[in-house]
């Protein structure tokens, strides 16, 4: 199964990128290690792109949740004025 986890894929792609940049690679397991390199980044991009997404559901549902307790506000506040203001008020 393929591993998933943002961590190991982006030091096996740190460690690809600083054998590359050493010249460590040979040039017979270049593509290889180059398929390696892009296949974790790719992993990594997905990971990062389902967690801005994911954030982006709750920031808009915590948004939600403000709003709904904004306007549960306005209402008490609304109804305590009615009440305040009417002729029944024993002052």
């Amino acid at each position: 199964m393929e591993n998933l986890s943002y961590e190991k894929n982006f030091r096996k792609l740190e460690e690809i990128t600083d054998s590359l940049s050493r010249d460590e690679v040979s040039v017979d397991d270049l593509v290889e290690k180059s398929k390696e390199a892009l296949k974790s980044a790719k992993i990594c991009m997905n990971i990062l792109e389902e967690q801005k997404n994911e954030f982006n559901k709750l920031e808009k549902e915590f948004s939600e949740l403000l709003s709904e307790n904004n306007e549960e506000n306005n209402t008490v506040q609304n109804e305590n004025k009615a009440i305040i203001n009417s002729d029944d008020a024993p002052f």
